[in-house]
């Protein structure tokens, strides 16, 4: 019998890594989003009945701990993903999903890499879903096992659970959106916080 080779092209990479010390850091942020929050109105984007902030926010002194933590994670990555040129920290915002509200499925035009940093997220509260990149492969809809029962490779979706402190990167054309918060109504601590952004390769020095 022949031993069938198979190869494995154009993977879609998702890095992530646990903040270490974040508790203080998300205590700072939290305190800061809220103030911001009174003070400012939302704007809309991909959100759908919660807050979405203004996007310059890695500007501000108060996010320079997480700018800081941004950027070595980016580091990390272009050596991993054979980037020779630096990518700039462009875009900074944060989202404050109240129990009901949730993110439409989108992507992050004009950027290279884009991700999220979560800072409260109660119990369902919402996951991350991130879409098959691979727009043939949705034409296709074959009978399959349950998903539990399959490699990985096979997923037209997938998911991940939002905790505190968890840093999440991904391509910025990868699409993604954010299930409802089903979280049990308890005030402020019933809402979903999490701080996106977008990173642009520099061309010129």
């Amino acid at each position: 019998m022949c031993i069938m080779k198979l190869d494995l092209w154009f993977p879609t990479p998702v890095y992530s890594v646990m903040i270490d010390s974040h508790e203080s850091m998300n205590a700072q942020l939290t305190e800061v989003i809220r103030q911001h929050q009174q003070q400012h109105p939302s704007i809309q984007a991909s959100n759908m009945l919660g807050y979405h902030s203004q996007s310059d926010l890695h500007q501000q002194q108060d996010y320079q701990g997480l700018v800081s933590e941004l950027n070595h994670a980016m580091r990390e990555i272009e050596s991993q993903e054979a980037i020779t040129q630096p990518c700039e920290l462009v875009n900074l915002w944060f989202n404050v999903n109240p129990v009901g509200s949730h993110n439409a499925e989108h992507t992050h035009p004009r950027s290279d890499w884009s991700g999220v940093y979560y800072v409260q997220t109660p119990a369902n509260s919402g996951v991350l879903h991130l879409q098959d990149p691979r727009d043939r492969a949705h034409s296709q809809e074959l009978k399959l096992k349950p998903q539990q029962e399959t490699n990985p490779r096979l997923w037209r979706d997938t998911r991940y659970q939002p905790q505190p402190g968890l840093l999440l990167i991904f391509p910025a054309w990868l699409r993604h959106s954010v299930g409802i918060n089903l979280a049990q109504p308890n005030g402020e601590a019933s809402d979903r916080i999490s701080i996106s952004f977008n990173f642009v390769q520099k061309w010129f020095d």
